[in-house]
This record gives structure tokens, C-alpha cells and sequence, in this order.
């Protein structure tokens, strides 16, 4: 079972065996044939579920699942921030909201009034809880992002540094370069200097 955030429900897809009229009645007995089921449950709402074929528009819907249910990846996918590491709720809390279909922070901030209203007492207020800690956490990895950032104009601004540095002559170096000019024979020579002094 996976939980798809954009759709906020659970989803999974399965193999189940269905009668066909049509080759039964040709057999003369009960023919099963293989097709591929969806399941689709919303966290909070556990009464409230879906179990039907899934035919193309299902396929379309959740081609990511979908496309891992065909490849035979269908091991259980829950993104998120898990509430078993959350310190806001206790044990009870989380086998109970859990029993619901919700299994991470993030569910539990996305739930609606009426599955909240569903899960029991205390939950809209866990699920004001929940908003306030996903909004710290998205600030967080914001104030992340800029330091990663900073960083990096740090080191590119280094190696910038150090690439003038090795593009400018020292001072000393560029006098004594001013001072020699080839000569005829393509040696160098001094500049003349100032007249000796008469004595």
C-alpha cells in the first residue's frame, strides 16, 4: 500500500481472480480469470474504501504505482515523516491513528475534519500539532537550502580569489620586469641609471 500525497489516499494494486460468464458458459463450469485490482483507502476514513478493477482510467490516475505494481515492486511505499519518531505523540496515539490509515506527520496535517472527527477526541488538535511541525520542518529545510548555498558562492568566491591571485605579478616582481629590456642581441639589459657623480 502506498500513500499518494497529491491525491491524499492509500493505494494498491493487486492480482485477484474474477468469474467470466462468458468462457463458463462455454466450459460448462466456473472459469476465473486473472485481472489487476486497485484499493484505494483514505487515512482516517478506514470504512470509506475502494476495491474494483483497475481498469485504464485507475492506470492513468497512478501511473507511478501503477508502472511499480508492473515491474512486480509492490512492496509498501510510505513516504514521510513517520509518527513513531515525532515526540508529540504517545504510543496509544500513533497504534490508533495508525489502525486509521495514517502513518505519517504530514498525513495526519492533510486529514479533514471528518476523519479527524472519525480517528477520535484530541485529533484535530494533534492535527493543528501536525500543520505547525510540517511548516517548522518545510523552514527548516528552507534555512538548509541557503546554507548549502552559501556555501557554495563561498567556495566558488575562493576559488575566484585564488585564481586572480595567481593571474597578478607581485610588485617587486613587475619592477624588475620594467627595469630589463632586451637588447640588440637579444640578451637583457639593464635600463641606464642615474649618472655617476663627477668628482
Amino acid at each position: 500500500m502506498e500513500y499518494v500525497e497529491s491525491q491524499k489516499v492509500f493505494v494498491e494494486f493487486r492480482m485477484d481472480s474474477v468469474p467470466s460468464q462468458y468462457q463458463s458458459e462455454a466450459a460448462g463450469h466456473p472459469v476465473f480469470v486473472e485481472k489487476p485490482f486497485i484499493v484505494i483507502t483514505i487515512p482516517g476514513q478506514p470504512n470509506t474504501v475502494i476495491d474494483t478493477v483497475a481498469d485504464l482510467e485507475y492506470q492513468r490516475r497512478f501511473p507511478e504505482q501503477w508502472a511499480r505494481f508492473k515491474a512486480g515492486n509492490v512492496a509498501e511505499v510510505i513516504n514521510g515523516w513517520r509518527l513513531e519518531s515525532w515526540p508529540t505523540v504517545n504510543t496509544a496515539q500513533v497504534k490508533t491513528l495508525k489502525h486509521m490509515g495514517v502513518h505519517t506527520v504530514e498525513m495526519l496535517a492533510d486529514m479533514s475534519d471528518a476523519a479527524c472527527q472519525n480517528v477520535g477526541m484530541g485529533t484535530m488538535e494533534l492535527r493543528t500539532k501536525a500543520r505547525a511541525a510540517v511548516a517548522a520542518a518545510a523552514g527548516g529545510a528552507q534555512a538548509e537550502q541557503y546554507a548549502a548555498e552559501n556555501k557554495r558562492l563561498r567556495d566558488e568566491m575562493d576559488t575566484l580569489k585564488a585564481l586572480v591571485a595567481t593571474m597578478t605579478v607581485p610588485k617587486d616582481a613587475a619592477a624588475e620586469a620594467a627595469e630589463e629590456e632586451p637588447g640588440s642581441d637579444g640578451s637583457a639589459r639593464r635600463k641606464p641609471g642615474p649618472k655617476p657623480r663627477s668628482e
